[in-house]
């Protein structure tokens, strides 16, 4: 009989809410494994880049208003900058808040290399930070360790651009240039992410698969490097969606939890540990079980032995008494024969 597959979600399902399940997952062919967890994963990274997708959609509808109210004119030629602030302040300190978790420095007079300097540390500080100068812009983002220049040279020969001015950033921050731009920051966000996440939690399915080798060693029980590893992946799963449902709440709200990260390995080795010892309970009650039914078995046996030699038994008895009436008759028939051959005798007297 062929063995019921089990569905993706009915898998999820297994992986959090039911032990018993997990020799199940354990029994599945490891490509099968992988392909779970790489749909997880995908599943995962693209929650994620539609969250960001959703905060850059915010950033760029809060910039456009911002350059609206407060910017009275950008410049671009020659390839340099100017942008002046309407209430005239050479440099704009624009907080996190105001633009979507985004730190925003505007300074094109600005020609210190030492104030720059100055300005590049206040950006590495930030989880997202943009300096923009005369001549460049340096963007710092969270998935980043330093900031990284762009020079406007370089960017503006890129895509031809000679001249720009504030209607026409307005325009082009309403326009499908800016939807396109949006759709391949999440595809290619969501590839990062992707790459990243599935190296991450390839290492986590190794030390967990080290962690069930011992743990079954411990137990006593043998169970193949395959079905160790499958209870390792399928082990990540709660952690998984917890990490995500965290990720979602931290980036709305802010809200951290400090030790995250040793809460997210304290489950999977929970999940790894009690799996296992699940798998051996149900190995030692099925060792009993199978013990119960060879003893059964064993009495069945001797019953059938004792049932054979008393019909034997029976037999040779029955064949003792049918010889012993068989002798019975014969003697008899010669003490009749015995009889009959002596009365003539008595005749001729």
């Amino acid at each position: 009989m062929e063995k019921q597959e089990i569905s993706f979600f009915k898998k999820i399902k297994i992986s959090i809410l039911n032990f018993d399940g997990y020799q199940d997952l354990a029994a599945e062919k490891i490509s099968k494994t992988i392909l779970y967890i790489v749909l997880l994963v995908i599943i995962f990274s693209f929650i994620i880049s539609f969250m960001f997708g959703y905060q850059f959609y915010k950033f760029i509808n809060k910039t456009k208003e911002y350059i609206d109210n407060n910017i009275s004119e950008i410049k671009y030629e020659n390839y340099e900058l100017e942008v002046s602030h309407k209430n005239n302040q050479q440099m704009l300190e624009i907080d996190s808040n105001t633009l979507g978790q985004v730190k925003i420095i505007i300074n094109t007079s600005l020609e210190d290399e030492n104030i720059i300097d100055e300005n590049i540390n206040k950006i590495k500080l930030q989880e997202n930070g943009i300096l923009i100068l005369k001549d460049r812009i340096i963007i710092k983002n969270e998935f980043s360790t330093k900031p990284i220049e762009y020079y406007y040279k370089d960017i503006f020969k890129k895509y031809n651009i000679n001249k720009i001015d504030k209607e026409e950033i307005l325009k082009i921050l309403s326009g499908q240039e800016i939807v396109k731009a949006q759709f391949i920051f999440i595809i290619t966000l969501a590839l990062y992410m992707f790459i990243v996440y599935i190296s991450s939690i390839l290492i986590d399915i190794l030390l967990f698969t080290i962690l069930g080798f011992i743990v079954a060693r411990i137990a006593r029980l043998r169970l193949k490097y395959s079905a160790i590893y499958n209870i390792s992946t399928y082990s990540l799963t709660l952690p998984l969606i917890l990490n995500l449902i965290y990720f979602i709440i931290n980036r709305i709200t802010g809200f951290t939890i400090e030790y995250f990260q040793i809460m997210y390995t304290a489950i999977a080795s929970i999940y790894v540990i009690t799996a296992i010892l699940m798998i051996k309970s149900d190995v030692i009650k099925k060792q009993y079980e199978l013990n119960k039914i060879i003893e059964e078995q064993e009495k069945i046996r001797e019953e059938l032995k004792r049932k054979e030699e008393e019909r034997k038994q029976q037999e040779e008895q029955d064949k003792r008494e049918k010889e012993k009436e068989k002798s019975k008759k014969k003697k008899e028939k010669k003490e009749e024969e015995g009889k009959i051959g002596k009365e003539p005798e008595g005749d001729n007297a």
